[in-house]
C-alpha cells in the first residue's frame, strides 16, 4: 500500500534528490595571486646617479612591501587531495647544476622565463639537481624544449625532464646550500613570474637560447659602460652592449651580447631580475633579461621594433601605476 509519505511497503522513494556537482576546475596558473602592472620609474637622466665601469654602489636588494612583493602563502593540501589540480604534471627534475654556486634564484631567473613558477627544491641525497613546480605543463614542456641539455658556464649542462610528482610539498626546515640560501624557495608571490595573466603572457617572446640577451625595465641614465660593469661584477663579461633609443624616460632597453650560449645562460641566471638604483626612486629598477631573436648584434637594429614591443605594452598598463 502506499502511504502519504511515499513508501511502498519497506521501500522508501526520496522525494528529493541530492544534487551533486562537479568541483571548478581551476585553469593554468590558477594558483597564482593576481597582481599589478610592473613597476617604472619617473626618473630622468638628471636626476639618475651614475656610476663607474665598476658600480659597486648601484646594486641594492629591494625592500619586502606587504602586498606587493612580501611572501604570499601558497595554497595548502587538503588530505588524501593533490594540492591543486591545474598543478598535476607540472613539476620537472632539473640535472648538472653546479653544485657550488647554484641556488633556487638562479634557477627561477632562468625557467621564468617559460612559464610561471610556484616552488623550487634542491635535492639534498642528488647533488646539482633540482625539481621545480611550474604553473602547468605547459610551461614544463616548454622547458624540457629549450633548455634541455644545454651549456651553462664553463662545461656545464644541464638536463631537464617531467617529474612523476604532481606538486612539490612545502619543505618547513630546508637544507642550506653551498652558498647559504635555503634549498627551497616559494615563488607563488613572485612579482617577477611573468605569466600572471594572459595579457601578460601574451607579451613575453619564447625563444631557444642565444648569446644575445634582450634586457628592459633599467634606468633611463644607464649606459652602455655601466651596464658592462654590471655584469664584469657578476663574472660575466659581455663582449658588446647596444641601447634602444629612449621610447620614455621611465626606463631604458637594449640588447647585450656574450662570447657563446653557455655564457649568456649563466648570465640570465646571475644577474636577472638584478635591482639597480635610482638617484631620487623610492625603489630600485629590476632589470629584467629575456634570450634575444637575433642573431647578430649588426642585424639587432631590424628586430628594435619587436624587442620593444615589451616596453611599449608595458606602458600602457602603468600609465595609473607610477611610484614616485
Amino acid at each position: 500500500t502506499t502511504t502519504t509519505s511515499g513508501t511502498i511497503g519497506l521501500i522508501s522513494t526520496p522525494t528529493n534528490f541530492c544534487q551533486f556537482k562537479e568541483p571548478p576546475l581551476l585553469g593554468p596558473g590558477a594558483a597564482f595571486p593576481p597582481f599589478g602592472a610592473a613597476e617604472f620609474h619617473p626618473t630622468t637622466p638628471e636626476n639618475w646617479k651614475g656610476a663607474t665601469i665598476h658600480p659597486t654602489g648601484l646594486m641594492k636588494e629591494p625592500a619586502v612591501v606587504p602586498g606587493r612583493n612580501a611572501p604570499v602563502t601558497f595554497a595548502t593540501q587538503a588530505q588524501g587531495q593533490d594540492i591543486i589540480p591545474s598543478l598535476q604534471g607540472a613539476v620537472m627534475m632539473v640535472y648538472g647544476l653546479d653544485h657550488d654556486t647554484s641556488n633556487t634564484d638562479k634557477l627561477f631567473n632562468l625557467v621564468c622565463l617559460y612559464g610561471n613558477v610556484a616552488r623550487i627544491k634542491f635535492l639534498k641525497t642528488k647533488e646539482g639537481t633540482a625539481m621545480v613546480q611550474m604553473g602547468d605543463s605547459v610551461a614544463v614542456e616548454r622547458c624540457v624544449q629549450h633548455l634541455n641539455n644545454i651549456p651553462v658556464g664553463n662545461g656545464g649542462k644541464i638536463q631537464i625532464a617531467f617529474s612523476k610528482q604532481n606538486f612539490l610539498s612545502e619543505v618547513i626546515n630546508p637544507f642550506l646550500l653551498p652558498d647559504h640560501t635555503p634549498s627551497f624557495k616559494e615563488y607563488t608571490g613572485s612579482k617577477n613570474n611573468r605569466f600572471l595573466s594572459p595579457a601578460q603572457a601574451s607579451k613575453n617572446r619564447i625563444q631557444p637560447p642565444s648569446k644575445i640577451l634582450h634586457f628592459f625595465n633599467t634606468p633611463p641614465g644607464l649606459t652602455e659602460d655601466q651596464l658592462i660593469g654590471i655584469f664584469n661584477i657578476k663574472e660575466v663579461p659581455a663582449t658588446s652592449v647596444r641601447l634602444f633609443p629612449l621610447k620614455t624616460e621611465r626606463s631604458s632597453s637594449g640588447l647585450i651580447e656574450f662570447p657563446n650560449i653557455s655564457q649568456a645562460v649563466l648570465a640570465i641566471m646571475k644577474c636577472n631580475h638584478l635591482p639597480i638604483e635610482g638617484k631620487g626612486t623610492k625603489f630600485p629598477f629590476i632589470m629584467k633579461l629575456c634570450f634575444s631573436s637575433s642573431k647578430s648584434m649588426n642585424g639587432a637594429w631590424n628586430n628594435a621594433t619587436n624587442e620593444g614591443m615589451i616596453e611599449k605594452e608595458n606602458e600602457v598598463e602603468v600609465k595609473q601605476d607610477v611610484y614616485n
